[in-house]
């Protein structure tokens, strides 16, 4: 289904009723009361995931680390690394807000993608460390503190652990199709 198409079907899951309010008709997903963690700690851990993974990658990047001012190939799974973050806290923030039971559309365009941004950020987080490390051992620290020489790995490792939680969240806790809570409107216009 291509992006638009999507859009369109949202826009026709609400209908005006007859005293002028817009309400939602579409599918909903519910969350399921047999997941490992309940709802209310499930929405905690993750924002607590996607807030960490994005303090993280913001203090990694503070650091003057070997290799991260003048080598792309240090810099560029950064950067890569730092666009699937403000992705997944994006709609990690979607999720959150969109409660229990969500919308069809917020289920299919926020929390289904999150467990593959999870996967592509771990993923190219190890990249990062292990570029990292070649870069490291071919180039030397390069006159940088010894702080900024360990701590920059170390963050990209606490990235990934934070991304791999966020992956088992996604994974473990599952949401099944169910009612509409409000149910139909009896008129629509």
């Amino acid at each position: 289904m291509a992006f638009g198409d999507r859009k369109k079907k949202k826009y026709t899951d609400f209908v005006e009723t007859v005293s002028g309010e817009i309400v939602y008709v579409g599918k909903h997903y519910v969350y399921n009361l047999d997941n490992p963690l309940p709802y209310r700690r499930f929405r905690g851990a993750i924002a607590l995931s996607c807030t960490g993974s994005a303090i993280l990658a913001a203090c990694a990047g503070l650091y003057r680390a070997p290799g991260t001012d003048r080598t792309l190939y240090v810099v560029l799974p950064y950067v890569i690394l730092l666009c699937f973050t403000a992705l997944m806290c994006y709609r990690g923030g979607k999720v959150v807000k969109a409660n229990n039971p969500m919308r069809a559309f917020d289920y299919h365009g926020s929390y289904e993608p999150m467990q593959h941004w999870a996967a592509a950020s771990i993923a190219f987080g190890v990249i990062l460390i292990g570029c990292y490390l070649f870069h490291l051992f071919r180039s030397g620290r390069e006159g940088c503190s010894m702080a900024a020489t360990v701590c920059f790995p170390l963050m990209a490792a606490l990235i990934c652990a934070s991304d791999g939680w966020l992956f088992w969240l996604t994974k473990k806790n599952l949401w099944h199709e169910g009612e509409a809570s409000s149910g139909e409107p009896e008129e629509t216009l």
